[in-house]
Formats: C-alpha cells, structure tokens, sequence
C-alpha cells in the first residue's frame, strides 16, 4: 500500500551498510477475519515468514510490529477481542523462532485509544504472549504517537523481558521532511544545513 514490496535484495544492502537490526511495520488487521475467531490469512502469514526468514539468513534481529491497525485508535472497544485474538495467532506461530525476531504490541497508540486503556490492552496482550513466548523481548510504548513526553503514562509491567520505546519527530519539519503527507512546509529543510539552535 506504500508503493513498496519487500524484495531478499535489501537484506543485503542492510547488512552491508553495517545495520544489525530492522523493524518490520506488519499490518496484521487488513489480512484478518472481521469476526471471531478472526483468523489470518495464511498466505499473508507465509509471505511474512518469508521476509523474517531473510533477516535471520543474515544474522539481523528483527521487530514484528503490529503496525497502523487504524480502526483500534478510534474504536478501541470494538477492536480489544480483535487485537487480542491476533496477537494470540501471531504468538503461537512465531514461538518456536529465535529469539533475534521481537514483538512489538503497537505502533503508536493514539485518539481514543488513550493511557488508561492502553495500559489495559497492552498488559492482556503481553499475557497473551508469554502464554506461548516466556522469554521473548517484547517492545511496548506510550500512547499518543509513542510520544516521549507521555512515558509517564505507561504502567509497566514486572517483567524483564520488556523494551521500552518512544517516539522524538522535534522539530516535526525536520523528522518529516519529503514526507507526501505532511505539506510544503516540510520542503524548507531539504538541502539546507540544521542547526539545533533554530529549533
């Protein structure tokens, strides 16, 4: 959907350029079942397998990210049972794997999903999880955007197998610059020289 497909070849680029880790953005909520007992579409499945087992040929650890399930943002109470019934599938699969793959519960929680319910939501799923995976890292952060300012907000669990995130995008222009959705004013740091004083 962003006009990029995975292609074996950037494995080794990224291995080449001396990186040890990547952070696969998966979009878990469009390839599964809208209603109980909401089951992922296996090929999907297979062809995010596909992509993990590139990482791990060439020794890179690797995060499984649930990224950008929109409808959970703005209709948390709709969606709980949902989230948590994948996060179930994706655990059971992925339990026998090394542990150089990680989880990450979800990217960026925001709107209505606000703290208190994140808290709540966040700390079911990591059961859910350790249910099939006792040991494996899992990364969780804060609501709104994973901001940095809103790790206060993020009760976390007794567990020492927890990586805690956060998000930074100060100044927002800079972090996004060329971004297609953010607007023209983005453009004004391209080819310029940023000074931290300007901020």
């Amino acid at each position: 959907e962003w006009g990029l497909f995975v292609q074996e070849e950037y494995f080794d680029l990224i291995k080449d350029a001396g990186f040890d880790f990547i952070r696969l953005p998966i979009r878990w909520n469009t390839h599964a079942d809208e209603s109980a007992p909401y089951t992922l579409d296996p090929e999907f499945v297979f062809r995010i397998d596909q992509v993990v087992g590139w990482a791990l040929e060439r020794n890179l650890t690797i995060i499984i990210d649930f990224h950008h399930y929109e409808e959970i943002m703005y209709d948390p109470w709709d969606h709980k049972e949902r989230y948590l019934a994948i996060w179930k599938q994706v655990a059971e699969h992925y339990r026998d794997y090394p542990s150089s793959v990680l989880f990450e519960l979800l990217n960026e929680p925001n709107d209505q999903l606000n703290a208190s319910l994140w808290n709540e939501y966040s700390a079911e799923a990591l059961k859910i999880v350790r249910e099939t995976n006792p040991t494996r890292d899992v990364v969780i952060g804060p609501v709104n955007w994973n901001a940095y300012d809103w790790i206060s907000t993020l009760d976390i669990p007794d567990d020492s197998h927890l990586i805690v995130t956060f998000h930074y995008y100060l100044p927002f222009q800079f972090t996004h610059q060329g971004a297609e959705w953010v607007g023209d004013e983005s453009q004004q740091w391209l080819g310029t020289t940023w000074d931290a004083t300007d901020e």
